[in-house]
């Protein structure tokens, strides 16, 4: 078992069993703030950053664009979008749930697409082609805002 653990982490095990109770609560605490710091921005940048989900609001645009558009085609394609939102959320959410006990669920994300997708199922149950257009096009705006939001943005190297 002692070959599975690299060097850095044999040392942070010998500096821990070295603190005493108090100072291992804190960084037990530390931990957690720091982890749950981490979880808020990588589930921020999972979902708003993702490629395919951004693929799929730009083609349900196009789609509500046209006069006469096929409002089966329209739900099929918020399914998707939903489906995938919320399996990206919560394959980060899980990840971070094992490392974190009472892990808070991210409420900007997570109320940002419960309010988003109850107004647009609304919309496509009232089956008003201008009311659903209005809907599309105000949730792909809201999500692009908390796409560009500082702490959204993926990190690139330079």
């Amino acid at each position: 078992m002692l070959g599975d653990f690299t060097n850095e982490e044999v040392e942070l095990l010998n500096a821990f069993t070295a603190l005493r109770p108090g100072g291992q609560r804190e960084i037990k605490e530390y931990m957690r703030y720091v982890l749950g710091k981490q979880y808020k921005r990588e589930v921020k940048v999972a979902v708003f950053n993702n490629k395919l989900l951004q693929n799929l609001f730009h083609s349900l645009l196009h789609i509500v664009e046209k006069e006469d558009f096929d409002l089966i085609l329209v739900s099929k394609r918020v399914a998707q979008i939903k489906e995938l939102y919320y399996a990206i959320f919560e394959q980060v959410h899980s990840r971070y749930a094992e490392l974190i006990p009472e892990l808070d669920s991210n409420e900007v994300v997570r109320e940002f697409a419960r309010a988003g997708f109850e107004n647009l199922n609304a919309a496509l149950v009232k089956g008003k082609p201008e009311m659903i257009r209005l809907e599309i096009v105000d949730f792909y705006q809201e999500y692009n805002k908390l796409a560009q939001r500082r702490d959204a943005r993926q990190i690139v190297a330079v």
